[in-house]
Formats: structure tokens, sequence, C-alpha cells
């Protein structure tokens, strides 16, 4: 229960006012541990840092999401799934994905635990697309790699934040768009 309150803390303190403004004092005071124990439970900052990133990267709604894509009949169907599992995945996990994000920048662990996470995406990614590929969907002289490297590039959350927050839309516009999009990139016509 600590570490869980230890881990709950951190992202809550992270999130606002920031991975680089917050102390592990901070986060003892706001889990009602000592300092001692956030390092015991945890490993410190990049201990949570690292321990919030795998929330995200292997949270029970990625294999979800890989699974029921994989169910799905058709290449278009397979997209559609990632979208909406994308949609869920950003709200039960967006937070930490912005976390990761913003620290990057300034922490050499921040950017190696976001280049971990990007790594697990597109591994995840290249898993759904040789699906679509099997049933034959898969654009002509395309790679399995280029066209999850064109499902990240269009559907990683920054991107998505931008057209669901940015612009506006909506989640069910935006995924509409991006479907539409990734399609139109990967997919025979």
């Amino acid at each position: 229960m600590t570490r869980q309150e230890v881990i709950a803390a951190a992202r809550k303190l992270y999130a606002a006012p920031g991975y680089a403004q917050t102390t592990v004092n901070e986060i003892a005071r706001e889990a009602r541990v000592s300092p001692a124990t956030v390092y015991a439970q945890c490993g410190g900052k990049e201990g949570l840092l690292r321990t919030l990133m795998d929330i995200w990267t292997r949270s029970p709604t990625v294999g979800r999401i890989i699974t029921d894509a994989a169910a799905a009949p058709t290449g278009r169907t397979k997209l559609e799934v990632l979208a909406a599992g994308y949609a869920a995945h950003a709200a039960e996990a967006g937070d930490i994905m912005r976390i990761v994000e913003r620290a990057a920048p300034s922490s050499p662990a921040a950017q190696e635990f976001l280049e971990i996470a990007d790594l697990r995406h597109i591994e995840a990614l290249e898993m759904i697309v040789e699906g679509i590929a099997d049933k034959g969907d898969l654009a002509e002289g395309l790679s399995v790699q280029d066209a999850a490297r064109i499902i990240f590039f269009h559907f990683r959350n920054p991107q998505f934040v931008l057209a669901v927050e940015t612009f506006g839309w909506g989640v069910d516009r935006a995924t509409e768009w991006l479907v539409d999009r990734v399609a139109a990139a990967i997919l025979k016509e």
C-alpha cells in the first residue's frame, strides 16, 4: 500500500508543479511517509519516473489494444480499434505521458525513459501492422516497420493532444481524422 501511495503522490506532483520542481521531500510529505521510504520503496525521483513510464507502457490497456486489433477482420478495422485504444489509453495514462514528455528535455533520465516508451510503442505497433499485412491490407512496397512509424507519427501522444485539445476537435473527431490519414498512408486503396 505504501508503494502505491508514493507512486500516486509522485504522479500528482510531477503533473503539477512538474518533475524538475518536485523534491523527494515533497513526495514523501504528500504520501505521508519518510523520504527514506520514497528511496527504499521506489528509488527516489528517477525510480518513480521509471515506474510511471512502466505503468504507461505496460498497462493492461496496451495488451487489450493489441489483442482486439489482432481480432479485427480488416486493416481498416484494426486501425479503428487502435484509435479507440489510443483514446482509452490517453484517458488512463495521458498525464503520465505528458509528465515524461515534459521532463525529457531537461532530464537525461526522463529522456532515456521516453526513448524506452517510444521503442515499446513502436514494437506494439509493429505487432498490429503485422496483422494488417497478414490480412493483405498493407500498401504495396511498405514495410511493417515503416507503417508502424507512420502510425507512431500520427498517433503519438503530442499529436493526439494537439488534435483533441489544441484544435478543440474532441476525441471522436480527432480519432476519425487520424484513422483516415493513417489508412490513406498505409493501407491498400
